[in-house]
């Protein structure tokens, strides 16, 4: 009870500190995930407005994503400049499940036509897990949104080949690359502090959804993977177990296991810039979580990525780096797939690696650039934001 009391201060406290006024000439609303809770979604939503501030520095109406749809919310969106949409892997039916519009953000297509500001969509994801299908509430409402928006990006080209098959070839060119923005944070915030090396590697595992996550492999995959971090240690490494939220300490008990002296770092309810120092020290991130290889992958850490959800094979594969992803559910030596990976990337190949990381970190970086300017003339047209 106490937990969760101080984490409800925390997270007032942290809203309050988002929505304080910089501007008082520009006003943007943000549909997202504010909470203070899971990490990879704080850090995502934070660096969402950081990004989306290089066009102009607003005041921001924080609003959160799971917040019923009422008349009032759509009067106050209307009050903005703009809204802005993410990012995030919003497109998913079972967060924030609803029979409004099948995706997290419960609003109607009703509601949709009474919003007048300029609608962005940002770097949003399809985030169905595999064996869960699409839902006539869901492509009506997404047909809907696109039509609607005045910009409608996705984080991954994965993404935008699903969301083609479910709306008119007619729409298609309105779908746009926006990578997630968590990958390029040293580029959006070049003060952070240099990254170290320090012979620290981390694994992340995920237990949400479990049985579309392991399906009646969990302990083999478990197992395995807390096997490779045994193999990893004997090599001379140390390793830290990195919780996004409270439900990835259920790996604890696999890793004690088979490793002796691991830390475990426990990043539930932290803030963005806490986060920083402990990834600045990682050498190596093998996680499953998305946003436990993409943040990573932003302050440059090498990532090996631990896949039962496609979204990062689609990351991996637009950054041309499949040789880091490892299948859970299809490998069948997931520790020496593991180890291998390891032993290639960071060991044997440890310049090239580097480099290549280095290099699509700048690509990622000028695809923001490009469609920041985008955005601006789309505002500059609608009169939101002045030269």
């Amino acid at each position: 009870m106490i937990y969760r009391i101080k984490r409800f201060i925390k997270k007032n406290l942290y809203l309050i500190r988002e929505k304080k006024s910089k501007n008082k000439n520009a006003k943007f609303a943000h549909i997202t995930y504010c909470t203070v809770g899971n990490v990879g979604d704080n850090v995502l939503s934070y660096f969402t407005r950081i990004a989306i501030s290089k066009i102009v520095v607003p005041s921001w109406d924080i609003i959160p994503i799971n917040k019923n749809v009422t008349s009032q919310i759509i009067k106050s969106l209307n009050q903005n400049d703009a809204i802005f949409i993410g990012g995030g892997g919003l497109f998913l039916p079972d967060t924030n499940a609803n029979n409004i519009s099948g995706w997290q953000w419960a609003i109607s297509n009703e509601q949709l036509e009474q919003i007048h500001r300029p609608l962005l969509v940002f770097a949003v994801g399809y985030n169905y897990f595999r064996g869960q299908k699409n839902t006539d509430l869901f492509k009506n409402s997404v047909l809907k949104l696109v039509e609607s928006a005045s910009f409608f990006s996705l984080r991954n080209h994965g993404s935008i080949e699903a969301i083609k098959q479910i709306i008119p070839s007619e729409l298609h060119g309105r779908l746009i690359y926006q990578p997630c923005v968590t990958t390029i944070i040293r580029k959006l915030l070049p003060y952070i502090p240099p990254k170290t090396i320090t012979k620290n590697i981390a694994f992340n595992m995920a237990f949400d959804r479990e049985e579309r996550r392991y399906g009646d492999k969990k302990e083999e995959i478990l197992n395995q993977v807390a096997q490779a971090a045994k193999a990893i240690q004997e090599k001379g490494y140390k390793i830290v177990y990195i919780a996004h939220c409270m439900a990835d300490l259920k790996f604890v008990p696999y890793l004690k296991r088979y490793c002796k002296n691991i830390e475990i770092v426990n990043m539930d309810g932290w803030l963005p810039d806490k986060l920083f120092n402990v990834y600045n020290s990682m050498d190596v991130v093998i996680g499953m979580r998305g946003h436990a290889q993409m943040i990573p992958f932003g302050l440059n850490c090498e990532i090996i990525s631990l896949g039962t959800h496609e979204k990062l094979k689609w990351f991996l594969q637009d950054i041309d780096a499949m040789d880091w992803y490892i299948d859970l559910q299809k490998e069948s030596n997931i520790k020496e797939k593991i180890l291998n990976t390891f032993t290639n990337t960071h060991e044997v190949y440890y310049d090239e690696t580097k480099k290549r990381l280095f290099d699509q970190q700048e690509k990622l970086y000028h695809i923001t650039e490009n469609n920041i300017k985008q955005i601006f003339n789309i505002l500059s047209k609608a009169g939101s934001v002045h030269e």
